[in-house]
């Protein structure tokens, strides 16, 4: 998604630091990193890791096949969807010899299960690779896992594969942060029975982040530690979006909303709401029952599920007043999507609203904003993004002389003001 840059020997400093903990190394390993997960998240690992190695294998966890990045491929292929959508031809590792071989596997699989069903895909893959890990291999987790996840992953590994984690292999916890991350927050790599001195845990985190361009208060703690902080991050950012969302739903003419957004606070849409609630979900069933924390984000959680409903009802309003008969109208949900990014979110929301609003409006199609065009019935476009709005407006004042007089076209901004302009 965005061009980043690595620290000067960023992959060499990795390795010699490695050498230096784990002096008693019996056996060479081939000099390449591996990422496990075709994410895009992933795929950003592996151009900042090339920019440094020759040779990077990122596998793709539905094929279970190693695709062998090279310097030319990641400048051909700027992000993940230009390298799946145009199928080239590529060059194949075995996953087992790959994760064998590897002295270093990031893990960022893509991830589209929710609630309880979460825990088990996650360990499902994990199982995948403990079969083929060797000893010295270090293992960076870049998902999230909730509170007490890395404790059943490190029982996993040791249990299955009877290597010991923190003596065999080193392990290191630091999940991806979503893109709109407040870049202000302190950042804690997890590491298992090391200290700062081990790793450094800046190097990691410049692989794990989606910006190089901001200076992150980076610390090396316990596994619990990066667990709880990251929590506290993710709590903090729903809080204050639940605390917006919530508060101005109070205010029942729209003209109040929008005093109360104006200036002072920004619009939050739906693609922002959508960004971490895969962390929050997961935070939420780690956490212990009937607790003030976990009614805290139980109720951030139903917040944003309602917020869903309160959008197909502004849907509802609208035709109610302009005096359009729902059998005469199509709803078009334009929200851009990055499939293969690790959380699955934002889909599992574009879903649910699509759900909600064919229970009362037969036409409901999602469509990109680059191809949309209206038909004869009136037109409804619901923008669930910033980007998408201005896309969906631009594209209509483009087209304006062609609309036809006798429907309209309608775009609802999926925010907390929920703005709307008629084109």
């Amino acid at each position: 998604m965005h061009s980043e840059k690595v620290p000067v020997d960023y992959f060499n400093n990795i390795l010699n630091d490695k050498k230096k903990i784990v002096n008693r190394k019996e056996t060479t390993k081939d000099g390449y990193i591996v990422i496990y997960g075709l994410s895009t998240e992933g795929y950003e690992i592996a151009k900042k890791i090339i920019q440094e190695q020759s040779k990077v294998i990122i596998i793709d966890e539905n094929s279970r096949l190693g695709i062998i990045l090279t310097p030319e491929i990641v400048k051909e292929y700027s992000n993940i969807n230009l390298l799946t959508d145009e199928e080239p031809l590529l060059n194949l590792e075995p996953f087992d010899k790959a994760i064998v071989n590897a002295p270093v596997i990031f893990f960022a699989p893509r991830i589209r299960k929710i609630n309880q069903e979460v825990k088990n895909e996650i360990i499902q893959k994990f199982k995948e690779l403990i079969g083929y890990l060797s000893k010295n291999t270090t293992i960076v987790v870049n998902i999230p896992l909730g509170v007490g996840g890395n404790s059943e992953i490190i029982t996993l590994i040791e249990h299955q594969s009877g290597l010991i984690v923190g003596t065999d292999i080193l392990y290191y916890y630091v999940p991806m942060t979503f893109s709109d991350s407040n870049p202000e927050t302190i950042t804690i790599v997890g590491s298992y029975q090391q200290t700062d001195t081990d790793l450094s845990p800046n190097r990691i985190l410049d692989l794990a982040s989606k910006n190089d361009n901001v200076k992150i208060d980076t610390r090396v703690g316990s596994i619990i530690s990066a667990e709880l902080n990251h929590a506290i991050n993710v709590i903090t950012k729903y809080s204050s979006l639940t605390c917006i969302n919530e508060v101005t739903r109070l205010a029942r003419l729209r003209e109040d909303r929008k005093e109360i957004l104006n200036k002072t606070r920004k619009h939050i849409y739906l693609d922002e709401i959508a960004n971490g609630l895969f962390d929050l979900r997961v935070i939420n069933h780690s956490l212990p029952s009937s607790t003030a924390l976990n009614y805290l984000v139980n109720g951030t959680i139903k917040s944003i599920e309602g917020y869903v409903k309160n959008l197909v009802d502004e849907t509802r309003t609208q035709l109610k007043m302009r005096e359009i008969k729902a059998s005469r109208t199509k709803v078009t949900i334009v929200w851009t999507i990055d499939n293969h990014e690790i959380r699955g979110d934002k889909t599992i929301l574009r879903e649910l609203l699509e759900s909600k609003l064919r229970d009362y409006i037969a036409e409901v199609e999602i469509q990109d904003a680059e191809n949309y065009i209206p038909n004869s019935l009136n037109n409804i476009i619901i923008a669930c993004s910033n980007l998408d709005q201005t896309k969906i407006i631009d594209r209509m004042n483009m087209n304006v002389n062609q609309h036809h007089p006798n429907y309209k076209i309608i775009v609802i901004a999926a925010n907390s003001a929920f703005d709307t302009t008629e084109i």
